[in-house]
């Protein structure tokens, strides 16, 4: 079923979604002009600046092809539809779970909001909640009537993939390769630590391709959790996942009372499926979800020239780094990043890119059976024994000694 909608029916499908669903939902021209709005109440989340700020946020620049369910930086949820030679319908804001006091005193802080927090708690609390199996069907449905029918997978793709496929391809190659070396995931720590090494370093994609890659090995033995019932042994897999991946975000950043709150969202959800294949897509979207809130916490707290220096230095760690080259690249003076980076990390530029240096090194002892000769060659420092020394600076062993080590796992 695929036909040209018109303005007339597509207002009387979203006045029909605001009254079933309680939710408000919004006309965007392909300008990105508000053609039309229906909303049950008339608050609105005091957080954005304008009606106008929260649009730009929920519509990318880049043109859709596929509806997409999306959060906001203020832990909404709403669904974004293209529609043909019109534009784009936002269903929501809703809420996956009802607000806790402690995570809305937390907005209020961190957003500079304190004086407008009776405002802020009467919008949250007006927010409907909606699990996130009835906003894919909502979607679909939505979208059968006036695009075309879709599986759950062509909506939730769109969301947690937005990354090239090739690069996607290159990347999960080399992790299957990695996984078919060990023989199983649930008894295999190492490789359990670097998926959720993954989400304390906000690396979204690199978890989803990693992630996938050990689902497309058979010789991984996940475990059984429930003996009679495979549909309870998934749900108690992913609820598993949940609870690690939930301590994972918190040691990479982000906000304990959040964290919970989002996990025990996912449980909620989770309670909610049936199919086996539901369940392991929704397990997909928990790791990527919870990566994708590490790296904004982590963006949030540096201005944008230091989120883009930090971000360089972690990209390029395998380099020669140094003040004049990543200023060049961000095409500001030497000095003033130097002075910058010093005021908001707290440390010297040049004792950051050791830190890191370390920390990378102490993934490569961990995950890979790269020789200490090969490591500090990678890592481009002079020689092995200055690469001992700073090695020890930062973690008071040296590389033998924290070769010897088990491993700990978060």
């Amino acid at each position: 079923m695929e036909f040209s909608p018109n303005m007339e029916n597509l207002e009387y499908g979203c006045s029909l979604i605001k009254d079933l669903l309680n939710v408000p939902t919004y006309i965007i021209d392909n300008e990105g002009n508000l053609t039309n709005e229906m909303s049950p109440n008339d608050l609105f989340n005091p957080l954005y600046t304008s009606k106008q700020a929260f649009f730009k946020e929920v519509i990318s620049a880049k043109k859709l092809h596929f509806p997409l369910i999306k959060s906001t930086s203020y832990y909404e949820n709403v669904i974004v539809i293209p529609i043909n030679n019109i534009g784009t319908v936002i269903i929501g804001p809703v809420l996956s779970s009802n607000p806790t006091r402690m995570l809305l005193d937390e907005l209020a802080t961190t957003y500079g909001k304190k004086e407008m927090e009776e405002t802020l708690n009467e919008y949250y609390y007006s927010l409907p909640v909606v699990s996130a199996t009835k906003l894919v069907k909502t979607c679909k449905l939505f979208y059968f009537i006036f695009q075309k029918k879709l599986e759950d997978r062509d909506i939730l793709i769109q969301n947690i993939q937005p990354y090239n496929h090739l690069k996607e391809v290159k990347i999960s190659t080399q992790y299957i390769l990695e996984a078919h070396q060990n023989s199983s995931f649930h008894h295999d720590p190492i490789a359990e630590k670097k998926i959720y090494q993954f989400i304390i370093d906000g690396q979204k994609e690199n978890l989803l391709t990693y992630w996938k890659a050990f689902k497309e090995n058979t010789s991984f033995d996940f475990g059984k959790l429930s003996k009679k019932n495979e549909v309870r042994n998934q749900k108690n897999l992913t609820i598993a996942i949940i609870t690690l991946a939930t301590r994972a975000a918190i040691t990479g950043g982000l906000h304990p009372e959040i964290a919970y709150t989002l996990g025990d969202r996912f449980i909620q959800d989770l309670e909610e499926l049936q199919e086996i294949k539901d369940i392991h897509l929704f397990t997909e979207n928990i790791l990527y979800e919870f990566a994708d809130k590490v790296e904004k916490t982590k963006r949030e707290n540096y201005s944008r020239p230091i989120f883009q220096c930090r971000n360089y230095i972690y990209k390029h760690i395998y380099e020669h780094l140094t003040l004049q080259s990543i200023a060049e690249h961000l095409s500001i003076s030497p000095k003033y990043l130097s002075n910058l980076f010093k005021k908001e990390v707290g440390i010297p530029i040049s004792e950051y890119i050791q830190q890191t240096k370390i920390e990378e090194a102490k993934k490569l002892m961990t995950f890979a059976e790269h020789s200490l000769s090969e490591i500090h060659a990678l890592l481009n420092f002079t020689d092995q024994s200055y690469f001992t020394k700073v090695f020890k600076k930062y973690t008071g062993i040296t590389p033998k000694q924290f070769m010897k080590k088990p491993v700990s796992f978060l």
